[in-house]
């Protein structure tokens, strides 16, 4: 599965899960958290075991369900939900992850019920964000790590400007590198603002995230633009691999630029993305 992009819809509100389906996002999350007040989690966790118990097995493998935080009584209702549920989600989204305690203790669960959904640990904590290599490293295959900028902000007292959020998304990329992991960047607010939108996607692009949360339908089709690359990006990176096989020096001019080992890497993921999208 691709993770570019991954849109959030309140369990509910699952009247709108048709509408989130067709936006072309690669996840949609139905969401027990931000999404849903106090007063409603028991109704949403009612309509959660609905759903999963309606569709067909094959839907789930694109939907997702974020739980509250695990180191709440709200987070442990949930899982009892699920425990009395067949089919599980494709994914099951944490968020607040503090610990990879977290990780290892719903991945024992699903285990022992058979089950095996992929797990997006979100930081959005100051504990989180701090901790974010030695949470990441070595906490095993089937993982997505996303980045909660709102509510990383909302503690720090920072902004979700491009400046307020650098350090924080640097020590994100930086973690998710050195687990091998992909790194999938923070909500956009201003979800009328698709020039903005395009604007940041291309800067976590570049910053080495793979994706980006949506909260509206709207927003999709910008965010898997950015993360997609061209038929003409691919086609250079082929060309750039070709001609390193021409040659045998460690680096070589290519189109007037110098190419040498790092930037073949580059090439290879741009040909490997391309792939995935078509």
């Amino acid at each position: 599965m691709r993770h570019r992009s991954f849109l959030f819809t309140p369990a509910t509100r699952l009247d709108r899960l048709d509408k989130a389906r067709k936006s072309g996002a690669d996840w949609v999350v139905v969401d027990l958290e931000d999404g849903v007040g106090p007063r409603e989690k028991s109704q949403a966790r009612g309509a959660v075991q609905n759903l999963l118990h309606d569709v067909a097995d094959g839907e789930t493998r694109a939907l997702a369900l974020r739980l509250n935080s695990l180191a709440t009584i709200d987070g442990i209702r949930d899982v009892n939900a699920l425990l009395e549920c067949r089919r599980w989600p494709g994914m099951l989204v944490l968020p607040k992850v503090e610990s990879r305690k977290e990780i290892s203790q719903i991945r024992s669960v699903a285990n022992e019920l058979g089950q095996s959904p992929a797990i997006m640990v979100v930081l959005e904590t100051a504990i989180g964000v701090d901790q974010a290599t030695s949470i990441l490293r070595g906490c095993g295959p089937d993982i997505v790590v996303g980045y909660g900028s709102a509510d990383h902000t909302a503690e720090t007292g920072g902004t979700m400007s491009a400046a307020g959020l650098a350090w924080a998304r640097g020590c994100i990329v930086n973690a998710c590198a050195v687990a091998g992991l992909p790194a999938v960047d923070g909500v956009f607010l201003d979800y009328k603002d698709t020039d903005g939108l395009k604007e940041e996607a291309r800067l976590v692009k570049d910053l080495g995230f793979s994706g980006k949360i949506a909260i509206h339908p709207d927003q999709i089709a910008a965010i898997n633009a950015a993360f997609t690359p061209s038929q003409k990006d691919a086609e250079l990176a082929r060309a750039m691999i070709e001609a390193a096989h021409g040659t045998s020096s460690g680096a070589f001019s290519f189109n007037g630029k110098m190419v040498d080992a790092p930037v073949l890497a580059q090439a290879r993921r741009t040909i490997q993305a391309y792939q995935e999208d078509i």
